[in-house]
């Protein structure tokens, strides 16, 4: 018996020691002594083990004509090579593994399933004006357009009854509270008070900041405040009521 043909082939039938002895009939320790090359199963035993593993005698007797046998995984129409190593870490679990590890993939796959529910039964509203410019968060885009407006269903809110009109953030400037990609809804003013926030084009860039004492403000702290000078060209769209996010 060739040992090294044994266990190789043991691993690639996805099997521990302890199940492959039980699949074979035999104990954990006589299985054991296979592999140690401290006893020799009989003819027999040997074919069982073949069987068992979807090897030939022949491999497992280590004789040079014999082929190695194909790892079923490298068959298997995968993704990529990461996910096959998956597979295999997978398949040397013992069985208690794997069914600690299915329960708690089965929480994250019902806890994942109950959030897109709840998110399908949220009622969709129609906004009628949402601008096709991105107002940033962190660099200027032109909101000068008063044409370049859409409509968009969004999950509906108390505030986008009262909004007059929606842009969706792109940047990272206003982190936590307004997030890249999130709907703001905005109710048009001329003017804010300071340490409220606002939607505004400053010299023909368009951003939403928080209005502080001659100078736009960001929520995150890595982003230095913008100036607002005498010479300047400030405008202010309107103020900031609350956001929600496209169905």
């Amino acid at each position: 018996m060739n040992i090294e043909n044994l266990k190789r082939a043991r691993e690639n039938a996805g099997l521990t020691q302890t199940q492959a002895a039980q699949k074979i009939g035999v104990s954990d320790g006589t299985y054991k002594n296979y592999e140690q090359g401290k006893r020799e199963p009989n003819g027999d035993k040997i074919v069982t083990i073949a069987n068992a593993f979807g090897v030939t005698t022949d491999y497992l007797l280590g004789r040079p004509d014999a082929k190695e046998p194909t790892d079923p995984i490298d068959k298997l129409m995968t993704v990529d090579e990461m996910e096959k190593d998956l597979l295999r870490e997978w398949l040397s679990l013992d069985e208690a593994s794997r069914k600690s590890f299915l329960d708690v993939l089965r929480k994250i796959v019902a806890a994942d399933q109950k959030r897109q529910t709840a998110a399908s039964k949220r009622a969709a509203y129609l906004l009628h004006r949402l601008s096709r410019h991105k107002v940033s968060a962190g660099l200027g885009y032109n909101l000068d357009d008063d044409d370049n407006w859409q409509e968009a269903e969004v999950v509906e809110t108390a505030a986008v009854h009262q909004a007059d009109f929606a842009v969706e953030v792109d940047g990272d400037s206003m982190e936590p509270d307004y997030l890249s990609g999130d709907i703001l809804l905005v109710q048009s003013t001329p003017t804010i008070e300071v340490g409220e926030v606002g939607v505004f084009t400053l010299n023909g860039d368009g951003y939403v900041k928080e209005l502080g004492e001659g100078e736009l403000l960001s929520r995150n702290p890595e982003y230095d405040p913008i100036p607002i000078h005498e010479s300047d060209s400030l405008q202010c769209w309107g103020r900031v009521i609350g956001k929600t996010e496209l169905v």
